[in-house]
């Protein structure tokens, strides 16, 4: 599953997850990977209770200079930005690391979080990644499993 930093300060609107009321892209795109981290977090929890054998995990890349640096949430394309970026990211090659050691370690912490390991998370050699502890809420992990599936139409066993 692909995270990102962002889900730090990301909140799980239960009442609105679509946005329809008051949509704003930050906030919305926190949500989306609060709502990738837990997802993970909540599949490796249902799959340890039901014996299903997966191994769960999420990655993040970092702060990777791409173009969703320019034109996601909040772009940042300013002068600046552009001047100063590149010192504290790194590449889009380097940003996959994170998701590449994910999914092919061999043993993988289940349900475990991986994304670099210098500047605060920014850039670095992946390694495991802190998740903040709203990911970790099982409460809200199920209610958003339950309301997923109903906006979806698929049940997972």
């Amino acid at each position: 599953h692909l995270s990102s930093m962002a889900h730090h300060g990301g909140r799980i609107r239960l009442d609105d997850l679509n946005h329809t009321r008051g949509y704003r892209p930050w906030p919305v795109y926190q949500q989306s990977k609060l709502a990738m981290l837990m997802f993970a977090v909540e599949l490796q929890r249902r799959s340890d209770a039901h014996g299903w054998g997966l191994t769960s995990v999420a990655a993040h890349p970092g702060v990777a200079n791409t173009d969703l640096m320019a034109n996601g949430p909040g772009g940042l394309a300013g002068f600046g930005a552009r001047l100063f970026l590149p010192l504290l990211t790194h590449s889009a090659a380097a940003g996959a690391l994170p998701s590449l050691m994910a999914a092919t370690l061999p043993d993988a912490t289940p349900g475990g979080y991986y994304g670099p390991q210098a500047l605060g998370e920014w850039r670095g050699p992946p390694g495991p990644a802190r998740i903040d502890p709203a990911a970790l809420d099982p409460d809200v992990a199920r209610r958003l499993w339950v309301e997923s599936e109903r906006l979806t139409g698929v049940r997972y066993g």
